[in-house]
């Protein structure tokens, strides 16, 4: 008896899976562009070559310059064998990603290294090394900076329908499952608790990030109170189809649940849109709730979704991650900063825009009262780059307090050190 009702389940599972995906293309395994966190690439002996850097020379500091030029010819001498093979050049494409992330002197990427020519002009100084590159560190700095700048944390907002019974953020079952599942890729969440104070204490604001809105006063409530990074927004709808799955099997006293899942994500912030996906399967049981649980599972399971495999997320998070690094490499940090005068912030200003490692850019955006308000673009977080300033502050001629901070702010106090 139990044999003929593992036979007859088989074809019901199947034939609802089937039904509920509409007989769609299939799903490749991997994506030409597609990005994985524990992506293994084909082993590679060393190579060797040559590569030139260069850096611009500001405040005729030489020595600052000639460090950078040597940085730049590091990581382009590894761009340039990873990509004289078939196997190096899809390992190429996540260094160039993270490569602004990866200080390539730190990371020992280039061995054996050696200088072949270095000169320097009025503006610029030049580098050219020869060394070897060996793929297996490359790929570990990889890893290491998409743990660092990759992982962000997510606030899941579901508005979930069970056949016409509504649930709220905070207590869907679908935000567990989505949990459950990217818990066990490494990525870390807002508990459900939380979720559900702030629906219910700050709704309107929570109803903005919902909608992707993501205005100052939603950005401060995420990034600082709960630091939440990513906000992960959908709509969850099951419908009935057992009378469909009974007209293949009448005697069957089972259900037939059929999941539409949309889900988009936002960076908090920039409120940049990270990646959005729609899809849809069916689920089967003897309980019709627990049937749309499964059809919800099977829909975020699929390899366009989150996926179903421990190291080898879906085609969904693969945008995430790589659109929240991209993010990374260019973070906006408000500062507030106290203590100088107009001749003095834009001494600050020039310092901190030539001298401190990953600034890419320092905007004036005026003054609010004593105080100047700059916008700072930094490729990391904005704990790395107090800890950057604070550490070269002597050397930069300024005294340097941080009273305090934020994930994408700070206020800071400076004083001008005399005769520097």
């Amino acid at each position: 008896m139990m044999k003929k009702i593992i036979a007859v389940l088989i074809p019901i599972i199947f034939f609802a899976g089937a039904f509920s995906c509409g007989g769609g293309k299939s799903i490749k395994d991997k994506e030409p562009n597609s990005f994985s966190l524990d992506e293994k690439y084909d082993k590679a002996a060393p190579a060797k070559g040559r590569a030139k850097g260069v850096a611009a020379i500001f405040d005729n500091d030489k020595a600052l310059a000639r460090d950078r030029a040597l940085n730049d010819a590091r990581n382009k001498l590894v761009e340039q064998v990873l990509g004289s093979t078939v196997s190096g050049r899809s390992l190429m494409k996540n260094f160039e990603l993270v490569s602004t992330l990866v200080e390539a002197k730190s990371y020992g990427l280039v061995k054996n290294e050696r200088i072949v020519d270095e000169r320097a002009d009025a503006d610029m100084y030049t580098v050219e090394i020869e060394g070897t590159v060996e793929p297996a560190i490359v790929e570990d700095a990889i890893k290491d900076a998409l743990n660092r700048y990759g992982r962000p944390k997510f606030i899941v907002l579901v508005n979930e329908s069970f056949e016409g019974r509504p649930s709220m953020p905070g207590y869907t079952a679908t935000e567990t499952i989505m949990q459950d599942i990217m818990g066990n890729l490494g990525f870390e969440f807002v508990d459900a608790q939380t979720t559900k104070k702030l629906m219910k204490n700050e709704r309107s604001k929570m109803q903005m990030a919902m909608a992707g809105d993501i205005s100052d006063d939603v950005r401060r409530l995420l990034l600082d109170s709960v630091g939440a990074e990513v906000v992960i927004s959908g709509v969850v709808t099951t419908d009935d189809q057992t009378s469909i799955l009974k007209k293949q099997f009448k005697d069957i006293d089972m259900k037939s649940k059929r999941a539409s899942v949309t889900l988009k994500a936002v960076d908090v912030y920039t409120a940049r849109i990270l990646g959005t996906k729609a899809v849809a399967a069916g689920g089967v049981d003897i309980s019709g709730q627990v049937a749309s649980q499964k059809a919800v599972e099977n829909a975020l399971k699929r390899k366009d979704a989150l996926g179903s495999e421990k190291n080898n997320p879906g085609k969904f998070i693969d945008d995430i991650v790589r659109k929240f690094v991209e993010s990374a490499t260019h973070r906006q940090i408000n500062v507030l900063i106290t203590g100088l005068d107009y001749s003095g912030l834009k001494k600050f200003r020039n310092q901190v825009e030539n001298r401190i490692r990953g600034v890419q850019q320092v905007l004036d955006k005026g003054r609010v009262g004593r105080a100047a308000r700059l916008e700072v673009y930094f490729a990391g977080t904005t704990n790395e780059f107090l800890d950057e300033l604070k550490a070269k502050a002597d050397k930069l001629g300024f005294v340097i307090e941080v009273p305090e901070n934020f994930p994408n702010r700070a206020a800071i106090q400076a004083k001008l050190i005399e005769n520097k």
